[in-house]
């Protein structure tokens, strides 16, 4: 039997999501640099269980191999025979502090399974003194792949990823999850710094056009403005998706302002201030 670092569970209503879910985890690589605490260690080796079957052998032998199980909740994994059964029984064999809640759909107290939920009573003192017992509904800490659009979902689930990881390999969510920003920081000002070189190349290179038609008297006018309109689409629109990444605004100024200056040169009129770069 194979050994897994994680085993996915969830209702087959969750299935798609549970895959998503595993391909996300699979694909992720660690930011260079990172230490584990276990250099042994590791999180790729992701099986997902969504079959429904019985609980039987089979399924007793996934949970034995398997170090971590992430629980995807939902309104039907709350009563969900296949859910709760392979959930006690991960317990029963020792690995209560491996369970990883992900809720995916509904509100949290009708999705996680009444294991989940701890009830505490606790005493508090009113204000006239008085001493009165309560019963305090104290919900674990979960993943949360719930999102009203499909660019939240994406990025919850690029999220929940890296923590879920931290979790497995040891590590604590918010120092991996810096480490995997700082990565992708450092990979979107590279984009832009070639998005940019294409995008005012290409500008540059319609200029040049419009510069050899007018010249030989040919669409001069048709090439001119059409070299101008693809510059200043470029320096307005560039700047403006990228205006959160403070370092990679240094890239596209240089950029702007060399394709600025070649406009000008060419005797073309070169777009205004107002396509001027700002910083977020």
């Amino acid at each position: 039997m194979r050994d897994y670092d994680i085993c996915i569970l969830a209702v087959a209503g969750d299935a798609s999501v549970a895959n998503k879910l595993a391909e996300s985890i699979r694909r992720y690589r660690l930011p260079s640099g990172t230490v584990l605490p276990d250099s042994s260690l590791d999180y790729r080796r992701v099986c997902v269980e969504v079959s429904g079957k019985d609980f039987d052998d089979e399924a007793r032998d996934i949970l034995d191999h398997s170090r971590y199980l992430a629980v995807l909740c939902s309104p039907e994994t709350r009563t969900s025979a296949f859910v709760l059964d392979r959930l006690a029984y991960f317990r029963e064999i020792g690995k209560e502090n491996n369970i990883i809640a992900v809720i995916v759909r509904g509100e949290p107290a009708d999705s996680f399974p009444e294991s989940f939920i701890e009830k505490k009573t606790v005493q508090k003192i009113l204000p006239d003194m008085t001493v009165v017992e309560r019963v305090e509904t104290i919900e674990p800490v979960a993943s949360d792949l719930r999102a009203e659009t499909r660019s939240r979902w994406k990025e919850a689930l690029s999220y929940e990823t890296v923590r879920i990881i931290a979790s497995v390999l040891g590590l604590h969510p918010d120092d991996l999850e810096q480490r995997h920003r700082m990565r992708h920081r450092k990979a979107v000002i590279t984009l832009v710094s070639v998005i940019a070189a294409v995008c005012l190349g290409a500008a540059g290179i319609f200029a040049y056009l419009g510069h050899v038609a007018r010249t030989e008297g040919e669409i001069a006018d048709q090439q001119a403005k059409l070299c101008v309109d693809i510059a200043e689409r470029t320096m307005n629109e560039l700047p403006a998706a990228f205006a959160d990444e403070p370092q990679a605004m240094i890239y596209i100024q240089q950029a702007v302002d060399n394709a600025r200056s070649s406009l000008e040169e060419l005797g073309l009129d070169a777009p205004s201030d107002g396509g001027a770069v700002t910083g977020g």
